[in-house]
């Protein structure tokens, strides 16, 4: 048994317990807190992801999402994820390089997989605590080396810290990961960092910054050792609706590209 499929069993044997503690975040009172599930607010649900990094927040029980990402090369990546409780979702996502163009495109060799449970919920003195698992790398897969231009997550803790005013609400987070792409010889742990600012409950602003720990050495068929930095602009057209613009690898890190990525990204939420 691989090691990436221990640890998804170990997340989905701890679903449990945390089903039996959101029994009562069910039943509390709504109206307590814009960003939490069953509140009544115009605030939508908190970014599950800023760009590439998860945060530590999930959907809300009964709801899902289905994006399109449009990314460099003619990249697509289409996704869906369901919140099966307010703390617990498990997603799928599935795409191929030259999608868009005259080429013929090239598919992912496999589907994959994100599983995610919030270990705390967020109070208003502590931040939520979740742990996931996902195998979605992102840009052209490079075969001799087993992994995605951008490595993807692998196995993350991550906590999240929101702050509220009256048409303000903006979070900070934090994490770090293990990603199971080692074949390029860099096997150690990432750390990655992230912000995002909601003004008047329309746009969004998008901040992330992942070390790249794992993708620094001289010999890395990518990194430069500067880390990576994306920016987001996320437009909420409506409850069910978003588009976010994406600008990608701000530090130009990358050893195979000269310019900084371009990318599009639409989601729709809805409940079941």
């Amino acid at each position: 048994m691989s090691i990436r499929t221990v640890l998804v069993c170990l997340l989905l044997a701890a679903l449990p317990s945390t089903l039996r503690a959101q029994y009562g975040s069910d039943t509390e009172p709504e109206g307590t807190d814009p960003r939490y599930p069953g509140a009544k607010s115009e605030y939508g649900p908190p970014p599950r992801y800023l760009i590439y990094n998860p945060t530590a927040s999930c959907l809300p029980k009964g709801h899902f999402d289905a994006y399109v990402w449009v990314s460099g090369n003619g990249g697509l990546l289409a996704g869906t994820s369901m919140g099966f409780t307010n703390r617990f979702l498990i997603g799928v996502s599935y795409g191929a390089e030259g999608f868009l163009g005259t080429s013929a495109p090239i598919w992912n060799d496999r589907v994959s997989f994100q599983v995610k449970l919030q270990l705390l919920p967020e109070n208003l003195k502590f931040p939520a605590i979740t742990l996931g698992y996902d195998d979605q790398g992102h840009g052209p897969y490079i075969p001799e080396f087993d992994r995605y231009t951008i490595k993807s997550k692998g196995v993350y803790g991550v906590i999240t810290k929101n702050f509220y005013t009256l048409n303000i609400a903006t979070g900070f987070h934090a994490g770090a990961n293990y990603s199971f792409e080692t074949q390029d010889g860099e096997k150690e742990p990432d750390v990655f960092l992230g912000w995002d600012f909601q003004y008047n409950h329309d746009w969004s602003l998008l901040l992330e910054y992942s070390l790249g720990l794992n993708d620094n050495q001289p010999g890395s068929p990518v990194g430069k050792g500067r880390g990576y930095l994306n920016l987001g602009l996320r437009w909420e057209f409506s409850k069910e609706l978003v588009m976010e613009a994406i600008l990608t690898d701000l530090t130009q890190n990358r050893k195979d590209v000269e310019q900084i990525g371009r990318e599009l990204r639409i989601v729709y939420l809805q409940e079941i």
